[in-house]
């Protein structure tokens, strides 16, 4: 009669515990991915342009960043959760 080892069935579940625990570990970085969009190109102020971004996504990602080497234009960014 063949002796059954619990070592073997040990280490098949460790296998698969560290098979799952991965594949749990990619959804959470799928489900974190970052999306942005330009909501308007000029004219930028701060508490608009989070305003707008929170209404469209949800986000209060809304920043102002200068378009020109001078820093003298911005646009509108939206920084948001893409899976929205």
């Amino acid at each position: 009669m063949a002796k059954f080892s619990y070592t073997y069935l040990l280490l098949l579940i460790v296998v698969f515990s560290v098979n799952s625990m991965a594949m749990a570990v990619a959804a959470q970085a799928d489900a974190q991915k970052r999306c942005q969009k330009i909501l308007y190109p000029r004219g930028c102020t701060l508490m608009d342009c989070r305003k707008k971004c929170f209404q469209k996504f949800g986000s209060v990602g809304g920043q102002c960043i200068p378009t020109n080497q001078a820093q003298t234009i911005y646009e509108c960014l939206c920084v948001y959760n893409c899976h929205r």
